[in-house]
């Protein structure tokens, strides 16, 4: 009985130590992750600032000190694809997913694969981010789906997808700015047109939708509507620079006439 109690005291005194030193690891873990996130909220904040440099500084950090954390890693792609360097974007991209990456990063990279002409690249990537009903940023990445078919020359499913993101954010232009220029891209100038102006008559300060339109109503040669549209624009926008820039849009016009 003896021998069994100090066997069972032993058994205890060396259990303590293995629990002192897991807890003390955990709390080491726990501060790591505190201080990464930190130096990760600094680097976005910076970004949102547009001060690349300090942002850079901030998520490096982050990274040297939680080097597999997926937000962090998806931040610097993004930041080094503000400096114009895709290729390091790219491989951020990549180490995040492989980090375990979430919808957000799916989109981001199919995104770049667009700019990079991916096209079937980011299709994958896009659907991907689509795959999870949760993904709060659902409406852009139809958006960057519907730029990816137009690289592949697919216009019916680049309109698909430009009217799925409409759908799901209303208020957002955007959309129909993108499926208008689609309908340019593809020679259908009548469907571009329309749409301009249904975005015109529901935003009548929309710039965007104006400078679309000025460019097909040029090819048309319809000077006088585009003439009406364009001092339409000037009443309904209190912006002052958009006024100065749809003046100097008139005196363009009056010069072609002439």
């Amino acid at each position: 009985m003896i021998i069994l109690r100090l066997m069972l005291s032993l058994l205890i005194l060396s259990v303590i130590p293995a629990c002192q030193t897991s807890q003390a690891q955990q709390k080491l873990n726990d501060d790591k992750a505190k201080r990464a996130d930190l130096h990760y909220q600094l680097g976005l904040d910076a970004i949102h600032k547009g001060a690349i440099p300090k942002a850079f500084e901030e998520l490096l950090l982050a990274e040297k000190i939680n080097p597999e954390q997926p937000e962090t890693l998806d931040a610097i792609a993004y930041a080094w694809r503000l400096r114009g360097n895709n290729k390091q974007a790219e491989a951020y991209y990549k180490r995040a997913l492989k980090a375990g990456a979430g919808s957000a990063t799916n989109n981001n990279y199919g995104s770049l694969l667009v700019d990079l002409g991916e096209y079937e690249a980011a299709v994958k990537q896009l659907k991907t981010a689509l795959e999870d009903p949760r993904y709060r940023n659902q409406s852009l990445a139809f958006v960057n789906l519907g730029d990816a078919y137009i690289g592949l020359k697919n216009l019916d499913d680049a309109v698909a997808s430009y009217r799925k993101a409409h759908m799901l954010a209303a208020d957002w232009s955007y959309p129909q700015l993108k499926e208008a220029q689609a309908y340019v891209e593809f020679n259908r100038p009548n469907y571009a047109q329309a749409l301009y102006e249904t975005l015109l008559r529901n935003e009548p300060n929309n710039q965007q939708a104006l400078a679309g339109l000025i460019s097909l109503l040029k090819q048309e040669h319809e000077e006088a509507l585009l003439r009406q549209y364009i001092e339409s624009f000037i009443k309904n926008t209190s912006d002052k620079l958009q006024q100065a820039w749809a003046k100097d849009e008139l005196i363009l016009l009056n010069k072609q006439k002439r």
